[in-house]
């Protein structure tokens, strides 16, 4: 509940167009987020006995793509984008958008 009302204050305020560019508390609220649900799914795969069972789990399988959409963003774009240079917001990419 509330990573939900979190996602609307982010929302609202938050007018960067990368997280490495945000206010202070927009970047460590993303990475707790990020920490949280990681290790929720971490905790989550390690209680299946059989670990192979996790990938016929549909819900399981969803909160992983959901997870890994999040760390994507969170914490593999911000590299991406800084190995780049981007200063912008484009992230070398030019007017993509």
């Amino acid at each position: 509940a509330f990573n939900a009302i979190w996602i609307s204050i982010d929302s609202d305020l938050n007018d960067a167009a990368l997280l490495s560019e945000a206010a202070p508390q927009f970047i460590v609220m993303e990475n707790l987020f990020c920490l949280y649900f990681s290790a929720e799914l971490l905790i989550r795969f390690l209680s299946f006995r059989v670990k192979k069972t996790a990938l016929g789990d549909p819900w399981f399988v969803f909160d992983s793509f959901m997870v890994l959409m999040m760390v994507t963003e969170t914490w593999l774009l911000v590299i991406i984008f800084a190995c780049i240079g981007s200063s912008n917001g484009s992230g070398g990419l030019g007017n993509a958008s």
